[in-house]
């Protein structure tokens, strides 16, 4: 019996040697990586540099005007947060400020900040 009881612990003992290995292993453990799969494209020109064009070039979406698909674009919104803020705005009479948003159910502070300046409510120039 006593024999036993030392192999268990003997066994338990390997068993936490390996997970301990385990566990080192990949905490230092980096995955082959380039750099390209973490760069947003929608921003780089042809010649993979940055152009501030693209970023200025991007319309602003209205939200008095805006489709529920155009809503959809939006970083964070989804069909159903898209839907909430068109039902929003016909309840409302539209937006007169972008801040507005925060208004509609789903929207909080991070999320507004995340969106706010890719829409408006000023009209078109």
């Amino acid at each position: 019996m006593e024999e036993e009881k030392r192999q268990t612990r003997v066994l338990i003992a390997i068993a936490l040697v390996f997970c301990a290995l385990l566990i080192g292993y990949n905490a230092f453990y980096v995955p082959d990586a380039s750099l390209e799969s973490f760069v947003e494209t929608d921003r780089l020109s042809g010649n993979g540099e940055y152009s501030m064009e693209a970023e200025e070039s991007s319309e602003k979406i209205h939200l008095n005007t805006a489709s529920l698909e155009d809503l959809d674009t939006l970083q964070g919104i989804g069909p159903a947060l898209a839907q909430r803020i068109i039902d929003y705005r016909e309840e409302y009479g539209g937006f007169s400020r972008v801040e507005e948003l925060k208004e509609v159910k789903g929207i909080g502070e991070v999320l507004f900040e995340q969106i706010r300046d890719s829409v408006t409510v000023e009209p078109a120039e």
